[in-house]
């Protein structure tokens, strides 16, 4: 048996590929997942369930401003370094792609850091109740627009297909500072200590990426462009699309903390992270494939190789499922034990972790169809799925939420997974008659 897998991969150059390279990515993207739930039961130790709230709801608020901030380049970096990476010119278009990408992005990020230090005070106190969050919002807005420009180079470095490097920076990097900073005591703000050392991390990560792509392009001198690269337009036309997406996706998986530090208290916050994350391990192996196979599916399907795209599509849905359904039966099995893991507070969460797991399941069952769409220039139809789901799980927390608490924020959650995942599967399947979903003993032609 052995041998006949090796002779097959031998033969399929694309399943090599994602095999070695998902083992690889498997194995940082778990140490970066380690090394955030020992930054989580650091915090929970030292400043309790509230800790985790103010971290966790603070570290989300300053991700959806710099997804905001990307205008939706850091997603059409990837599909545009997929695609021109076999082109002769692919030095002079890469680097005329990052300089239109910065060109926007940063002063972009400038100006909505901007709005969010000076807002800080009205969201803190109108929206939260809450005087901590002025501190933590207001050295988040120092950091934003280098985080926003942090997460275009891990994209572009992803795009090359450089995985060690764009998962460290994005998976490992930021986390092991945050350790640092904690374990040392460098900061004395009492409970805002692990927003500042979040920040530092930020800063840091962004130096290293910023350092590779320099030396990227150093490497990597580029001739005068022979052919007509990217527009200006051109990027704007396709990013927009995909930051509205991205938004809408960062809206529909956090808004519930949002939501729960409004109607309840910063404790039941840090619960429900922590919940999340431990359901968040259930697509664990479908974010390392769509680490993968992004680049892969823009690379065949602009080259019209759809054949060979439909294969590396059933390969990577099965390796999803079944990965995704023994994390399942494990994590459900002993949701106390690894809730316990964070603090006896924490046990409270074990319904809501078991239904933010459902939901999740549903996530690996799709495949991988969000990456999918956008990298084959359905961007426009993914942005208007994502924000019709979002509106109905904002409606479903608004209306959950002051009735059943944590349990409700879980439900909306996981009811948003399953609209979401539907209508991209049926879209794809209709439009293209591509099967990116996995269901065992059922037959679908593809």
């Amino acid at each position: 048996m052995i041998n006949k897998f090796k002779k097959k991969l031998g033969k399929d150059a694309h399943l090599k590929e994602l095999l070695t390279g998902s083992a690889v990515t498997f194995v940082i993207k778990i140490t970066g997942m380690l090394i955030g739930y020992l930054v989580v039961l650091l915090i929970s130790r030292k400043y309790g369930a509230e800790g985790v709230g103010l971290y966790g709801l603070t570290s989300k608020l300053l991700n959806s401003l710099a997804i905001l901030g990307c205008l939706g380049m850091n997603i059409s970096v990837l599909r545009y370094v997929g695609q021109f990476a076999k082109n002769a010119n692919a030095p002079a278009w890469l680097k005329q792609l990052y300089g239109h990408i910065t060109a926007f992005a940063f002063p972009f990020s400038v100006v909505v850091g901007i709005g969010l230090y000076f807002s800080a005070e009205i969201i803190a106190l109108q929206l939260f109740e809450n005087t901590t969050y002025i501190p933590a919002l207001k050295i988040s807005a120092f950091a934003l627009p280098f985080f926003t420009i942090n997460l275009i180079n891990v994209e572009f470095i992803r795009g090359l297909k450089l995985l060690r490097v764009s998962e460290y920076l994005r998976s490992i990097n930021r986390q092991l500072v945050i350790i640092v900073l904690l374990g040392l005591s460098v900061f004395s703000y009492g409970i805002l200590d692990s927003v500042y050392a979040l920040v530092v991390g930020l800063l840091l990560t962004f130096v290293f990426s910023m350092g590779f792509i320099i030396r990227y392009f150093k490497k990597n001198k580029a001739k005068p462009i022979l052919e007509k690269g990217l527009t200006k337009k051109e990027l704007l036309g396709t990013s927009m699309p995909m930051m509205t997406t991205a938004v809408a996706s960062f809206v529909l998986a956090n808004v519930g903390a949002v939501f729960l530090e409004i109607y309840s208290t910063t404790d039941q916050v840090g619960i429900f992270n922590v919940a999340l994350r431990l359901a968040q391990l259930v697509s664990l192996v479908l974010v390392v494939v769509n680490t993968i196979s992004g680049p892969k599916f823009a690379e065949l399907y602009w080259a019209g190789k759809l054949k060979e795209l439909k294969r590396v599509i059933r390969q990577s849905s099965k390796l999803i499922f079944w990965v995704s359904l023994v994390i399942s039966g494990i994590l459900i099995l002993f949701s106390n034990f690894f809730l316990n893991f964070f603090g006896e507070e924490f046990r409270t969460g074990s319904m809501a972790l078991i239904i933010l797991i459902f939901g999740q399941m549903i996530n690996a069952m799709a495949g991988s169809v969000g990456i999918f769409l956008n990298m084959s220039g359905n961007q426009k139809m993914l942005r208007n799925f994502i924000v019709l789901t979002s509106i109905i799980v904002l409606a479903g927390n608004f209306v959950l939420i002051p009735i059943y608490g944590i349990i409700g924020v879980a439900i909306a959650t996981s009811i948003g997974s399953l609209i979401i995942n539907l209508t991209c599967v049926i879209f794809i399947y209709r439009k293209m008659k591509i099967k990116t979903f996995y269901l065992p003993f059922l037959k679908f032609k593809s």
